[in-house]
């Protein structure tokens, strides 16, 4: 496998992760009016630190290249944009 075959597979992945993004987000959605009937704050900071802790324990088991460190803080920022598509 050359550079240009990783760089494709590498292309597909990214398209796969906007669509999952996407998704997220659309579901983030959802939430969004639910909490807006019911009169709660969008930003939980219980639920998102649960979601933290979740994710680098799957990174911690998962063993690959990014550290746990750096998968909380991508879900920080996945999060942190998924908040403004709930508001």
């Amino acid at each position: 496998m050359d550079i240009n075959d990783l760089r494709a597979k590498i292309d597909g992945l990214t398209d796969e992760l906007i669509a999952l993004l996407n998704k997220r987000a659309s579901y983030a959605e959802k939430i969004g009016e639910i909490k807006r009937q019911q009169g709660l704050p969008v930003f939980d900071a219980s639920r998102e630190q649960g979601v933290l802790d979740d994710v680098a324990g799957k990174a911690r088991a998962a063993g690959g290249p990014l550290t746990p460190d750096s998968i909380k803080r991508i879900f920080g920022v996945i999060m942190e944009e998924t908040r403004k598509v709930e508001e």
